[in-house]
């Protein structure tokens, strides 16, 4: 099940790192704190569906509902504090003072760094594509994300009903019509047959895809969202903020069509990036026990 509301990239981020740290830091407690408004037997389900891994990883992730501002303000003591979201961090200086014993590791993906960052943080890393982003005054080491697909669970799909898939939920993806009829003629509008995964918060801006022969909006949730198309359309967002997103190598890794397109949009986002990365060496991108940050965790520890 795919519900864009509370299972997003940034979900998946966590427990792909949450994993394969616990996995080489044996010695160690690694536990993730997973904020949602889902209960834990629902976090649990998405993540069993997702990932063929040993149930006893599932024991150390604790599940806090949204609006704990006893958790935001707290200190957490732990030596490492490690957030696959740097914009997660974004959010919990802004909300209050969370600190670590002793260091942070950040995955950038958001391009502000909160002011209150190095004071409650001297020692840490922050860990991102230096093609994005450029964290001046901060430990910022180049780095790019990964997945853990060795342990995804690769089932039998459905026979897709359209040629093609566009992402065009968020408001930051609202591009004028106009633009968007260029972009489904280039692909075959309207011999092929398209659809528009809008989301929630896009679903009036496109409503006019229902008065079109071809092509449909369609809303999360998905039971079988890989198993709806054949290929995908990459839409950047307008401010080239989307900094790692999975679904380009995910439509490889399930052997779907990727493509990109950006025509007029004269900035370069993280998905132009990320589509250069998968497409040119996507082995690259799948989170292995030897990643680099297993490095920076080490030297955060020795602190």
């Amino acid at each position: 099940m795919y519900d864009q509301d509370i299972v997003h990239g940034g979900f998946f981020d966590n427990f792909d790192y949450y994993y394969r740290i616990k996995e080489v830091f044996k010695d160690c407690h690694v536990g993730w704190k997973c904020i949602t408004s889902y209960k834990r037997k629902d976090v649990l389900a998405v993540l069993k569906e997702k990932y063929d891994v040993d149930p006893k990883v599932f024991k150390d992730i604790e599940v806090i509902r949204h609006g704990i501002n006893q958790f935001h303000r707290n200190p957490l003591k732990i030596d490492v504090l490690i957030c696959a979201t740097n914009s997660a961090m974004y959010w919990f200086l802004h909300n209050g003072n969370i600190q670590v014993a002793k260091s942070y590791i950040g995955l950038a993906d958001w391009k502000d760094i909160h002011p209150r960052q190095n004071k409650y943080y001297p020692n840490h890393y922050i860990l991102g594509d230096e093609r994005i982003y450029n964290y001046d005054g901060y430990n910022f080491k180049p780095y790019r994300k990964k997945i853990l697909f060795d342990k995804y669970i690769k089932r039998e799909l459905s026979e897709p009903k359209y040629d093609y898939m566009m992402n065009l939920s968020l408001v930051e993806r609202r591009f004028p019509k106009e633009w968007i009829m260029d972009m489904l003629e280039f692909f075959g509008y309207p011999e092929k047959k398209f659809a528009g995964y809008v989301g929630s918060k896009n679903k009036d801006y496109y409503s006019y895809f229902n008065d079109m022969e071809s092509i449909d909006e369609v809303i999360p949730p998905f039971d079988d969202f890989m198993g709806m198309f054949k290929n995908f359309i990459y839409l950047p967002y307008k401010d080239g903020t989307d900094a790692t997103p999975r679904l380009i190598p995910e439509c490889v890794f399930f052997d779907k069509g990727i493509e990109y397109w950006d025509k007029g949009i004269n900035m370069k986002s993280g998905g132009y990036w990320r589509y250069q990365d998968t497409m040119k060496d996507f082995n690259g991108l799948w989170l292995k026990k030897d990643d680099e940050i297993m490095e920076y965790i080490e030297k955060c520890l020795s602190l």
